[in-house]
């Protein structure tokens, strides 16, 4: 393995553990656990996301969104 710095080898380990734990996620799923996640992040860090926009494009959602402090 190469040697990469201590940061680079935990976020790869983290979005590893991630993969694995979503890899048989349906789409819907993967929404509600991004929802989950997002409110969670708002409430402990008091920072709100305003979204702007869903669109469905070939059936895929597409959310933009806009930090406010």
């Amino acid at each position: 393995m190469t040697n990469e710095p201590r940061a680079l080898k935990e976020i790869h380990d983290v979005r590893l553990r991630i993969y694995e734990k979503t890899k048989d996620f349906t789409p819907q799923q993967r929404a509600e656990l991004t929802g989950k996640t997002v409110r969670e992040f708002e409430k402990e860090s008091g920072i709100t996301f305003r979204r702007l926009e869903i669109t469905s494009v070939q059936r895929k959602a597409v959310l933009q969104i806009a930090a406010e402090t």
